[in-house]
């Protein structure tokens, strides 16, 4: 299948954000200025106040490691490359709750090209084993004005939930998300979080089709091409890849400006990248094949329709749920009451993880039932009687319900990828 450029959504909406051949906004060169104030900081001081909660995993330990070589520092023969020269300066947003992440992707401008990259902890180490690699710990999107970094976990706490908004656009194959080997962390969002990531661009994959000379420097294979090479390429700067940042801990409860600044880089030279690399297809007319650069995890089982966000529903309003009773083969076989009643009420009632919250707890006048102690509840009933289902389980439903707390995620990743039939 091929695109036209004049037919092409991502394109339509790129002429309208009337970006140049250099990836800037409003018909002009990216320049070279001196930000007016420490957008970054403003943004953040106030990012650390809220208060801590117990992590998931426990806090990383200060083990012995290898580091890693380092080269001799070199004089950069380009500028350094930094979002802050960028004019106007995008805004940088920085998210340490899913309630906080989604007030801000909602204002994404997901009609024109955004980029994601992601970030994690590596502890590199001697002997078996090798490196112990964490789960993705800051995710980074960017549009032409709004950079948002997402802190999903740190030491000292994490998100309760995988923010909303952000799982919608990224399982949303409609709109694309350029990166460079993005691919690799479209995979590893599924493994950490149950992320089905569609609609992810290549960006070595799309440079090749959309400036064909770029052969000679990144090869006719489909080996992804380093950021900072299509960074030097397209936008003639010098993207900062020091060792001593990108391999720090980004499960520091307080990242510093230094890896702030990185992360916040990364994101929005990948989205300058995507839009010069559209812009040239563009004025070469070249027809784009979207199937050479546009890929996704690819569990069509695993997923479900988007519902659009709604308000909950008051317990009184709620339908009655069908009654299920506990029958003694089940008894036996483990199942206790109040795990039927968590599976019927999901299963059969359709209720939401916070409307169960509230309606399975036995004392009235305590406080609702933990998310993770809910869906604990449901998996014990699917898992302690397993030859006899209820009823057919819908996968993608029950993903849904794992991903309303990412502690349950992460307890049933393998029970659940194996009765999925995905090899872990």
């Amino acid at each position: 299948m091929s695109i036209r450029p004049p037919q092409s959504r991502v394109l339509a909406a790129l002429a309208s954000l009337n970006v140049d051949g250099s990836g800037s906004s409003n018909s002009k060169a990216v320049k070279d200025v001196q930000p007016s104030s420490n957008v970054l900081q403003r943004t953040i001081s106030d990012a650390y106040t809220t208060k801590s909660s117990k992590p998931i995993a426990p806090p990383l330990k200060s083990a012995r490691s290898a580091p890693l070589p380092t080269k001799p520092a070199e004089t950069p023969s380009r500028p350094l490359y930094s979002y802050s020269t960028i004019t106007p300066t995008p805004r940088v947003l920085f998210a340490t709750t899913d309630t906080e992440a989604d007030t801000w992707i909602e204002q994404l401008n997901l009609t024109g090209p955004i980029s994601v990259d992601c970030e994690w902890v590596v502890n590199f180490r001697r002997g078996p084993g090798g490196a112990n690699i964490r789960p993705v710990s800051l995710i980074q999107i960017a549009d032409q004005k709004t950079i948002i970094l997402i802190q999903l976990r740190n030491s000292e706490r994490t998100m309760t939930r995988f923010p909303r908004a952000l799982r919608r656009v990224l399982e949303d194959s409609t709109i694309l998300k350029a990166g460079a080997n993005i691919l690799n962390d479209a995979k590893k969002l599924f493994k950490d979080y149950g992320v089905l990531t569609e609609g992810v661009v290549e960006l070595g994959s799309l440079a090749r089709q959309a400036d064909p000379s770029c052969s000679t420097e990144f090869g006719n294979g489909k080996r992804p091409v380093s950021l900072a090479k299509l960074v030097a390429r397209y936008l003639n700067k010098e993207l900062n890849k020091d060792s001593n940042v990108r391999v720090s801990n980004w499960e520091n409860p307080k990242l510093p400006p230094t890896m702030l600044e990185y992360a916040a880089n990364d994101a929005y030279s990948g989205y300058q990248v995507f839009a010069r690399l559209l812009t040239l297809a563009e004025q070469a007319e070249i027809a784009l094949d979207k199937t050479k650069f546009v890929a996704g995890v690819g569990y069509p089982t695993l997923a479900v329709p988007t519902p659009k966000p709604t308000a909950q529903v008051p317990i009184e309003e709620l339908p009655p749920v069908p009654q299920l009773h506990l029958m003694p083969d089940m008894s036996a076989a483990g199942v206790k009451l109040y795990h039927i009643r968590a599976y019927r009420y999901w299963a059969l009632g359709k209720r939401t993880v916070d409307n169960m919250c509230q309606e399975l707890r036995i004392d009235k006048q305590a406080g609702p039932l933990a998310r993770s102690t809910v869906i604990s509840y449901i998996v014990t009933a699917l898992t302690q009687w397993p030859s006899k289902p209820f009823m057919p389980v819908d996968l993608g439903e029950l993903r849904l319900l794992l991903l309303e707390d990412l502690s349950s995620w992460q307890r049933h990743y393998e029970w659940y990828t194996t009765l999925a039939g995905i090899e872990s």
